[in-house]
C-alpha cells in the first residue's frame, strides 16, 4: 500500500509569475503524518522574484474549504466560482492567492483517504494520551 500521495498542478496566479513562467502548486501527504498536507508553490522556471513558499495545512481544512471558507493564519481556503478552490497563502515575503481546480484537490484528498480514512488518523490510545498531556497544562 502506498505511503505517500502527491499532486502537482499549474495554477492561475493572476499574472504573478510573469511572461514565460508558470506557477505550480504541489500537494503532498504522507501516511505517517495523516492529518497534514504540505503545499509548495514555485514558479517554473524558478526566479527569486516569483511566487514560492511552503505551507502545511490540515487535511480536513482542505476538505472543508471545498464547501465553505476556512482556515486562519498562513493558509486560508475558500470555494471559488467555476469549479475553482481559492488558496490564500501568506508567505514570508508576501501573500499569494492561487486558484486551483477543485476536482484536482478533491481527487487528491480522496486518494489520501483510501489509505487513512478521515477520523481514523489515530487510535483511541493515542487520542487519550494526547488529551492527558493537554490536561497537564
Amino acid at each position: 500500500m502506498e505511503s505517500q500521495i502527491s499532486a502537482h498542478v499549474v495554477v492561475d496566479d493572476a499574472g504573478m509569475s510573469g511572461h514565460g513562467h508558470m506557477t505550480v502548486l504541489g500537494l503532498s501527504w504522507q501516511r505517517d503524518d495523516p492529518l497534514a498536507v504540505r503545499l509548495s508553490l514555485a514558479a517554473q522556471p524558478d526566479h527569486p522574484a516569483l511566487p514560492r513558499g511552503d505551507w502545511v495545512v490540515l487535511r480536513d481544512f482542505l476538505r472543508y474549504g471545498l464547501e465553505e471558507p476556512t482556515g486562519d493564519g498562513a493558509v486560508r481556503i475558500s470555494p471559488g466560482t467555476g469549479g475553482q478552490l481559492i488558496l490564500q497563502l501568506h508567505g514570508e515575503a508576501k501573500p499569494y492567492t492561487v486558484h486551483v481546480p477543485a476536482d484536482v484537490v478533491c481527487d487528491f484528498l480522496d486518494a489520501t483517504e483510501t489509505i487513512v480514512p478521515a477520523g481514523a488518523e489515530a487510535d483511541d490510545a493515542v487520542i487519550d494520551a494526547l488529551i492527558s498531556r493537554l490536561l497537564e497544562y
